[in-house]
């Protein structure tokens, strides 16, 4: 992070001076290399998404807290596991775990359409608000758990899961289409963390490639959540 220092007469004025551009520039050095991805990202304030105590760290390369004792993702993360999934224009995308919706609106602008399942009201709440802020059309909501996908659809050529579990469910494997890619931080019994990069080669048929250590909050497997 990065500030200036004046003094004004008592006083002592601080300026913040990272913006979404050292951000990319930040990833970039990391080795996120894809324009589209690079644009998507670009067009997606940030500082948007987090709450006012984080506002000042908006554009810094670390996770943040929001509301319902989660995080809003670390950028190089999301743009690695977007990466990962390699999307087209024309694919439709299945994402567990809206939070505020920051990741949510990167993906809106690489697909053709994203769904995306929240379990907390509030946050499901905000992300609606800050996506429409960015005047995004290409998003379908719904509030429910994720551990079973969207039972109502079969047709996802990727699907990304923000919150970490020790298995992916049966059903979001069978919302893969073949040759689909899911990724999600699967969670050990050591409580280490690592990204699994899964590709459908057939209908029962899975390759699993293992990526590195992440920390993501879990994957909650429960009733809505309708917290104040």
């Amino acid at each position: 992070m990065f500030f200036n220092k004046k003094k004004n007469k008592s006083k002592e004025k601080i300026s913040f001076i990272k913006n979404n551009d050292d951000l990319l520039e930040e990833l970039k050095e990391k080795g996120i290399n894809d324009k589209d991805i690079l644009n998507a990202i670009q067009k997606v304030p940030r500082e948007l998404f987090v709450n006012k105590i984080s506002f000042q760290w908006a554009y810094e390369n670390m996770p943040l807290p929001i509301d319902c004792e989660q995080t809003i993702s670390q950028p190089y993360v999301v743009a690695y596991m977007i990466d990962c999934l390699k999307l087209r224009k024309t694919d439709t995308v299945l994402e567990i775990g809206t939070g505020t919706g920051y990741q949510t609106a990167i993906i809106s602008h690489l697909c053709h359409k994203i769904y995306t399942i929240e379990i907390f009201k509030k946050l499901f709440d905000q992300a609606k608000l800050n996506i429409e802020k960015l005047k995004i059309k290409n998003v379908i909501y719904k509030l429910d758990n994720g551990i079973s996908g969207w039972e109502e659809k079969n047709f996802f050529d990727a699907i990304i899961v923000s919150a970490a579990s020790a298995e992916i469910s049966s059903q979001l494997l069978k919302n893969l289409k073949i040759n689909g890619k899911l990724i999600f931080p699967k969670k050990y019994p050591s409580e280490n963390q690592k990204l699994i990069l899964i590709k459908k080669i057939g209908e029962n048929n899975f390759k699993k490639k293992e990526l590195f250590d992440v920390k993501f909050v879990p994957l909650l497997n429960n009733s809505v959540q309708h917290l104040i």
